[in-house]
């Protein structure tokens, strides 16, 4: 009974998250191509990308919530149930990733210029970077999930220039509008590292 009341209130506490999540993005602003010139590309998303990955997550962790008590009830009675305890905290896992890529999205704005390759990274603490992504990145590494669930597939790129390592997950490749700076990056020999959860 206490082992329930527990994990009751852990999932209260997930839910909680998941709610507080949701409300995150009351206080983002929709992202586009800047209009003019209309070489600079803003390397973003619009909210109803950010909507959706989460909605999607969110049945994912459902899923994996719903598995999580099942085993719960049969495990009282057949200990080989147990065996679908990593499952559902793969599947609830899902949503940290989720909210770790969304925070390494929201700290940082990301100006490309697709005329002169030049990148201009602002981050969250207002200081700006800028580098030329032909010229000045010298190793890009791809890091992504083990496998898609409910049709996403978490992952990031990690673009290492001189003194700086730059994270893009790959939720911003989903706007059609940075395709140029994305098929720029598939020209890179890349290393790719693939992680059970590939957190930032």
């Amino acid at each position: 009974m206490i082992k329930i009341i527990i994990i009751g209130a852990l999932i209260a506490m997930l839910i909680f998250s998941i709610v507080r999540k949701l409300n995150l993005f009351g206080s983002w602003s929709t992202t586009k191509r800047l209009s003019t010139p209309t070489e600079i590309i803003e390397i973003s998303a619009p909210l109803s990308i950010y909507k959706s990955a989460v909605k999607k997550t969110l049945i994912t962790v459902g899923i994996g919530i719903l598995i999580l008590l099942i085993t719960i009830v049969i495990a009282s009675k057949f200990k080989i149930a147990l065996f679908m305890l990593p499952v559902s905290f793969y599947l609830i896992g899902q949503f940290f990733i989720l909210n770790n890529h969304l925070k390494a999205t929201k700290n940082q704005r990301i100006i490309y210029n697709s005329k002169t390759h030049e990148v201009q990274v602002e981050i969250s603490n207002n200081k700006i970077e800028i580098f030329n992504l032909l010229n000045d990145v010298k190793r890009v590494t791809e890091v992504k999930s083990v496998q898609k669930n409910n049709g996403i597939l978490f992952g990031y790129y990690k673009l290492h220039t001189q003194n700086h390592t730059y994270n893009i997950p790959y939720i911003i490749a989903q706007n059609p509008q940075t395709k140029p700076f994305f098929d720029k990056l598939q020209l890179f020999d890349r290393e790719i590292e693939t992680k059970l959860f590939p957190i930032i």
